[in-house]
């Protein structure tokens, strides 16, 4: 943004779907796949969430070996837009699967948790790149690793770029951004 001083940026944040039209909003970002036919969508990155949880909570109770098992399992539900209803849809390249969960906990707030599964509370679903650090120190472990679910990080738009000097520069920065620090969108992971 240092190349446009006159550009202003006014940061949302919504544990919610917004309508573009409705919110009056420019530019969403969206980390996931749903995304409306009327709208203008340019992939960031590809991004998959990982099932993980604290060691301490895998040391009272197994693992789970299976999809199945999960639904034995505390689960932290994180309740986006009130839509999933703790059902996960998980694939592993080859077959995509759904399982209903459940849990002691659930929020809207993805941060309370990643919080929560930290302090040992369960088995959460969060995106890679959000648990990374948490993971690469041993504060997290990956469960049933060969289990992902897709969750592409997007730009989402009602114009095309070229009507608004503006939004194309702020596209074209995330777009920067992201393949700087997450990788390129065809550099990604491949789940079903």
């Amino acid at each position: 943004m240092r190349n446009y001083p006159e550009l202003q940026v006014h940061f949302e944040l919504f544990d919610r779907q917004i309508d573009l039209v409705q919110d009056n909003i420019d530019l969403d970002i969206r980390i996931n796949d749903e995304i409306p036919d009327y709208y203008i969508a340019h992939l960031l990155t590809k991004n998959k969430r990982i099932l993980c949880a604290a060691p301490e909570y895998l040391q009272k109770y197994p693992q789970p070996q299976s999809l199945q098992e999960l639904s034995r399992h505390d689960c932290l539900v994180t309740k986006e837009r009130d839509m999933t209803h703790g059902i996960w849809e998980l694939g592993n390249g080859q077959e995509k699967k759904s399982v209903k969960v459940s849990g002691h906990l659930s929020s809207n707030s993805g941060e309370i948790v990643l919080q929560w599964a930290l302090e040992g509370k369960g088995i959460m679903l969060r995106s890679e790149w959000d648990v990374l650090p948490f993971l690469e120190s041993g504060k997290l472990v990956q469960v049933l690793p060969e289990y992902a679910q897709s969750a592409n990080i997007w730009a989402v738009y009602r114009e095309p770029l070229y009507r608004s000097m503006k939004l194309r520069v702020c596209v074209e920065f995330l777009a920067a951004w992201c393949q700087q620090r997450l990788g390129k969108p065809d550099e990604g992971y491949q789940v079903m």
